[in-house]
């Protein structure tokens, strides 16, 4: 593994860490029988802003993946079988174990709640397609979603459109920005509510993250000064809307986005990004990521129920062992995983690029 992916993947294992404690000791404090501790609680109150860490990520990886893919099927397959077997896994395991911890936030799943883990496609969308009344299996899948999307405006802006560049998704976002701004001056007409109804609809209002992504890409592989100011201006967007008004948000965002940063602009940062364990926890990101939420939790207010009087903060931890432990395994298990995903889909379609880690 070169020292890139390393950096990246450490990345990754700092959004990761984020977000699951975020989800095991801030956001489920209403659900919960028991008061987590407050010092535990404020300090993971900004955790979910890894899930903008994990944006920016992608639109670093996504950019350096579509410059090697050939064509617009091979890149969508690749994408596919990357999110694919692992969500497969994931989603059968929170199946399953809906039955067996009732406790879990997000309650019981329906055999027909597998459709967006198959599909990546939003619920409500799906819902309005088949009449059926479909949700998420897990509430972090929204942000496979958006993911999906992004590769989707990706792959029509570089091989349909042939921008090489991704200027389309800088227009969209730009278009995002002008409707906000409309909003927020009162400017608002029915057209441009209806548009920055769609536009949220597709996931643009992120695009500031993921873009960033992008263009700390362009900037390491040509340092001219247009995709420097690019990448500061597009930056600072980013970190300012990501929830406008709040100046604890755009300081938690600040942090976020400067852990992205710092690294592209101080290579020795890249050192400490490559440790053992923050590479370990990328290497299992992705899994992780997938299977956290509901078993933490609702493990967690099981235990309570059979020894109410430990101190609160013990009550996620075995479990999340537990879930690190199923992620490590399902990460060791996808190249397999992925070959047998390989044998439904013709060799044509797919390339060399398929397999690599991205």
């Amino acid at each position: 593994m070169n020292a890139r992916i390393n950096y990246v993947d450490g990345l990754r294992g700092i959004a990761i860490i984020f977000v699951v404690l975020f989800h095991a000791y801030s956001r489920w404090g209403l659900k919960e029988p028991f008061t987590q501790n407050e010092i535990l609680t404020s300090a993971f109150g900004y955790g979910f802003l890894g899930v903008q860490l994990f944006f920016a990520i992608s639109g670093y990886v996504i950019y350096m993946s579509v410059l090697r893919s050939n064509n617009f099927i091979m890149f969508g397959t690749a994408r596919y079988l990357r999110l694919a077997p692992a969500m497969l896994f994931a989603s059968i395991l929170i199946y399953i174990s809906s039955f067996l911890i009732p406790e879990r936030p997000s309650g019981y799943i329906n055999l027909v709640d597998f459709l967006p883990s198959l599909t990546f496609i939003d619920p409500p969308l799906l819902s309005l397609l088949t009449g059926l009344d479909i949700r998420s299996m897990d509430g972090v899948f929204w942000s496979l979603y958006v993911e999906v999307k992004f590769y989707f405006f990706v792959a029509v802006a570089f091989f349909l459109l042939k921008d090489k560049k991704l200027v389309f998704l800088l227009l969209l976002y730009v278009a995002w920005l002008l409707l906000m701004a409309f909003k927020y001056f009162h400017f608002e007409s029915y057209v441009s509510i209806e548009l920055l109804r769609v536009i949220n609809i597709l996931g643009i209002d992120f695009y500031g993250w993921f873009l960033m992504g992008v263009y700390a890409f362009r900037y390491e592989t040509e340092k001219t000064q247009r995709n420097l100011v690019l990448l500061i201006l597009i930056s600072l967007l980013a970190v300012i809307t990501t929830e406008p008004g709040s100046l604890e948000m755009t300081l938690a965002a600040t942090f976020f986005a400067l852990l992205f940063l710092i690294p592209i602009f101080i290579v020795s940062v890249r050192n400490i990004l490559s440790s053992k364990l923050l590479v370990f926890f990328g290497f299992i990101s992705y899994p992780l990521y997938l299977i956290h939420q509901n078993l933490v939790t609702g493990l967690a207010i099981k235990l309570h129920s059979i020894l109410p009087n430990l101190p609160p903060y013990l009550y996620p931890i075995p479990f999340l062992m537990l879930v690190v432990l199923i992620a490590y395994i399902l990460a060791k298990l996808e190249p397999s995983l992925k070959l047998v995903f390989k044998r439904f889909i013709p060799s044509k379609v797919y390339g060399i690029e398929v397999f690599k880690r991205k």
